[in-house]
């Protein structure tokens, strides 16, 4: 689980100016807090000046350590294919099951929760690496005013993978019922990239009237996709002030829609990701985290804090999330008949 603080740290350590101790090494920018600058002395080093190398060393040891786990993590999501996380339970092999073209993650959430940010997100990860200058993909809602995200749109994760994709949706409805009828046609039938979506969400009435992405020929050639595994996302801020106002009625809504049966894959209910945790305090964000492992009845390691900063813990915690997200979708993979009749 990650989460971090604010900053554009990047994934490299930057140019900044070394420390007074023994060490050589650069620290990259977002560690340089961890060390207390030490007091000034006119003789020989003091025993300040040697607590500070070691609380650099530290500092160092820890960035090196996440540096690694990232590029493994990274590595990881890029060389990953569907199959790949089949752990074989009962003899079973990745052969034994049918898989799915792209694993399908889908991103359910109240309006203002994040979604077209978490895209442009976890997009950023990769394109530090692929493409630094890259433009967002997902068009953001700048107010409430806005109609939000009308198209249910297909994003490749990375940016032109064959192995993953997002699906961004438009905002659920404060009704759950008005909810369970779509999310029960995504997951029961499928979902396409270009797809409107009309008639179900308190937005219906503002969509009739656009046509679908593309001429109707091109649109007709999107493939449907089935879900492997959903992402339910929150924002933090909302959590928050819903508790302290005790207005549970946001509380119920998002317990009703989290429990809806279609949402969860088999027995595995969907990864719960909460967004704008830079506008909270770490105790702020903790007191979120544990309040909604209890309404929503799942153990905190399924909540992933993912706040708008752009720095190597939340990146970090992006590529856990998207690990866990494929991990358990494969754990629900159907087996082939033929294995089946063969055992």
């Amino acid at each position: 689980m990650g989460g971090g603080g604010g900053g554009d740290g990047d994934l490299t350590p930057t140019s900044i100016l070394s420390s007074p101790s023994c060490s050589s090494e650069v620290l990259p920018p977002e560690f340089v807090e961890y060390v207390a600058v030490p007091p000034a002395s006119d003789g020989e080093e003091s025993d300040e000046c040697c607590a500070y190398d070691h609380a650099e060393e530290d500092a160092l040891h820890f960035g090196r350590q996440l540096q690694d786990h990232l590029r493994q993590a990274k590595e990881f999501i890029r060389r990953y294919k569907p199959g790949d996380c089949i752990e074989g339970a009962g003899g079973a092999k990745a052969g034994d099951y049918i898989l799915p073209e792209i694993t399908t993650l889908l991103l359910v959430g109240p309006r203002g929760a994040g979604k077209s940010t978490l895209v442009n997100r976890i997009t950023r990860v990769f394109d530090k690496d692929d493409d630094p200058f890259a433009p967002d993909r997902a068009q953001v809602s700048g107010n409430s005013k806005s109609n939000g995200t009308a198209f249910v749109r297909e994003y490749p994760v990375p940016r032109h993978s064959t192995a993953i994709c997002i699906y961004d949706t438009q905002s659920l409805s404060n009704n759950p019922q008005r909810n369970f009828k779509t999310l029960q046609k995504w997951m029961a039938k499928g979902i396409c990239h270009g797809e409107i979506v009309t008639g179900d969400t308190e937005e219906g009435n503002k969509t009739k009237g656009i046509k679908p992405l593309g001429n109707q020929i091109s649109f007709l050639h999107c493939k449907t996709r089935k879900v492997n595994f959903v992402i339910f996302v929150v924002d933090g801020v909302s959590i928050l002030e819903a508790i302290e106002s005790n207005r549970r009625d946001y509380i119920e809504v998002l317990h009703e829609t989290f429990k809806h049966p279609f949402l969860s894959i088999g027995d595995d209910k969907p990864v719960v990701v909460v967004t704008h945790g830079d506008r909270l305090s770490i105790l702020q964000r903790a007191h979120v985290q544990n309040e909604l492992a209890d309404v929503l009845g799942i153990p905190v390691q399924q909540i992933f804090d993912i706040p708008g900063a752009d720095d190597c813990q939340t990146d970090l915690a992006i590529l856990d999330m998207l690990r866990y997200s494929i991990q358990h979708a494969e754990q629900n993979l159907p087996i082939k008949l033929s294995y089946l009749l063969e055992v």
